[in-house]
């Protein structure tokens, strides 16, 4: 009896106590390199935290150096930022911002 208690005990341990897959998501991932890996399990997400990025970045003075060219314009992000390892280590929505402003300058 106590050897089957102890068993348990032990499994049940081992199923809560170990450590849950703590990659950050898409929305939570504090860097670029991070924000990349988690887009590759979430791209619906990580499409959605372009435009996120790109809401809190707007100012509503009327300037902007970003001219939007579609609605999928978030699309290329990723693979922009997949070519640029020089940013990986940015906080994630600079580097999204960056991107916006180097893939869609206005002018």
């Amino acid at each position: 009896m106590r050897k089957s208690v102890a068993l348990v005990s032990g499994m049940f341990l081992l199923l809560f106590a170990s450590p849950v897959n703590s990659a950050p998501s898409v929305f939570s991932a504090p860097t670029i390199k991070d924000y990349l890996i988690a887009c590759s399990d979430d791209q619906s997400g990580c499409i959605n935290k372009v435009g996120s990025v790109l809401m809190d970045k707007f100012t509503a003075d009327g300037v902007t150096s970003i001219c939007l060219p579609s609605p999928d314009y978030a699309e290329g992000v990723p693979n922009w930022l997949s070519s640029h390892p020089e940013i990986q280590n940015m906080p994630t929505e600079d580097g999204i911002y960056l991107t916006l402003k180097e893939m869609y300058p206005c002018g």
